[in-house]
């Protein structure tokens, strides 16, 4: 495997905003990633993500999230999730759990894309339903670069649940280079509800670094961060996020 393919970009499924309290979703926007297919059997990640979203017209929100996750084969990675978040001048809480499972679909580099799939169920601390999402994971090498797209369908589950199916996406390209300092381009967005695509949608696009330190005991410790701005009035201003993984072998 690679060592770019080590990475575990991060980037956002910017959700859908709504009210702060009735959905975590909303609120951890910043602190999403983006996913990338491939699994590594055996690897323990210890990660710690977080944002911060400025608006001209709205509160400013931010969110922490901790994840443990495990790969149990080479086809499968299972992690749970703890998000805290909180706007500006309110404070925050813990708002939401999540058990987020990633099967890789396609044997790495055997086909012209390199296919996995994200099933998550979160389970939200607010007045208000769970959520399911499940979208799938897509990854092409480009010479020195490397692709990511996700495409995720949420779904609200449980009671005062809402039939409607929204569509976030996020993306990347990174040009692989140095280890310790690689740089690229992040995406994220929302499409809005599949039965009204593009109402309401929002797309905020901008820089990323990524890294990578091998250490002495095999270990790794991994990170990568981004400054997005807004492409039209539904997305945020400005989003800041980071991500630090330590992977354990």
């Amino acid at each position: 495997m690679q060592p770019g393919k080590q990475i575990r970009a991060a980037v956002s499924l910017l959700a859908v905003a709504v009210s702060a309290l009735a959905s975590s979703a909303a609120l951890a926007g910043p602190a999403n990633k983006v996913y990338s297919p491939i699994v590594e059997k055996g690897e323990t990640e210890i990660e710690f993500r977080g944002g911060y979203r400025q608006f001209d017209d709205a509160t400013d929100s931010y969110a922490y999230v901790l994840d443990f996750g495990y790969d149990v084969t080479e086809r499968w990675q299972t992690e749970l999730v703890i998000e805290y978040a909180g706007e500006t001048g309110f404070g925050g809480r813990i708002e939401a759990m999540e058990w987020e499972n990633l099967f890789v679909l396609t044997e790495q580099g055997k086909y012209w894309v390199d296919v996995g799939l994200l099933v998550e169920y979160e389970h939200t601390f607010a007045d208000g339903p769970d959520e399911l999402k499940i979208g799938p994971l897509f990854e092409k090498e480009v010479g020195p670069t490397i692709v990511d797209l996700n495409l995720i369908f949420e779904r609200e589950i449980g009671s005062g649940a809402s039939s409607d199916i929204k569509l976030d996406y996020g993306w990347q390209v990174k040009w692989r280079g140095n280890e310790l300092l690689e740089f690229g381009v992040q995406g994220f967005g929302g499409l809005g509800e599949l039965s009204d695509l593009g109402e309401g949608d929002k797309h905020s696009v901008g820089p990323a670094l990524f890294g990578m330190k091998r250490l002495a005991s095999g270990n790794k410790i991994a990170y990568d961060a981004a400054i997005l701005a807004g492409l039209n009035e539904a997305a945020p201003d400005m989003t800041v996020r980071f991500q630090l993984e330590y992977e354990i072998y």
